[in-house]
């Protein structure tokens, strides 16, 4: 059960389409930093997988809606989710 975590914007970064490739059942997906700009493209439907989380600090500060496919999270909560899952993998190609 692996977190990957997204940094970079889909718009102008292979990371998303990488990490979507290497996801398998059971692991998790968070966006943070400029990766929040999936928000705007096609996760803002039904995302292909599950479950997604933001940051929601940083989608705000970019002036993002959050659909309510994904779940908006705050540092905390960011922490407990490295504690849930092994490994953590890091996406800003």
């Amino acid at each position: 059960m692996s977190l990957h975590i997204v940094s970079k914007s889909p718009f102008s970064s292979t990371a998303l389409a990488d990490c979507l490739a290497a996801f398998s059942e059971g692991d998790a997906l968070l966006l943070i930093e400029d990766g929040v700009y999936a928000l705007s493209g096609r996760m803002s439907e039904s995302p292909a997988v599950r479950p997604v989380y933001c940051l929601e600090s940083d989608a705000r500060a970019r002036g993002l809606e959050i659909p309510g496919a994904v779940e908006a999270i705050d540092d905390a909560r960011w922490v407990a989710l490295c504690t849930e899952h092994n490994p953590i993998v890091s996406w800003f190609k």
